[in-house]
């Protein structure tokens, strides 16, 4: 136990450095430029569509967007929320009796 503990902060470090190299190479710039070229192949169609006189409703040029949510997510994410509250309250605590003592 005391080991995994121990790594801990090497497996965040690997995290982060993963995500940082990831935006470096432009994972994040592609993904929206491709969702971009998407949009505008829709538009085309819807304005295509018009002109030959079809009938358009919205449903047929959105693109439906995948749920990655799971129960697992929903409840990490919580725990996350709470962890966030107690360190926030915490850190607010000690900065305040710090700046009691300093005054």
């Amino acid at each position: 136990m005391k080991k995994f503990i121990k790594n801990i902060p090497l497996i965040i470090l690997i995290m982060l450095l993963g995500l940082y190299f990831s935006y470096q190479n432009g994972y994040y710039d592609k993904y929206m430029r491709d969702k971009i070229n998407l949009t505008n192949q829709n538009i085309e169609k819807f304005e295509n569509d018009i002109k030959e006189g079809r009938d358009v409703t919205i449903e047929d040029y959105l693109k439906e967007e995948k749920s990655y949510t799971t129960k697992t997510g929903n409840i990490s994410l919580k725990v996350s929320n709470k962890l966030e509250n107690i360190i926030n309250k915490g850190m607010r605590f000690i900065f305040k009796k710090i700046s009691s003592v300093v005054e």
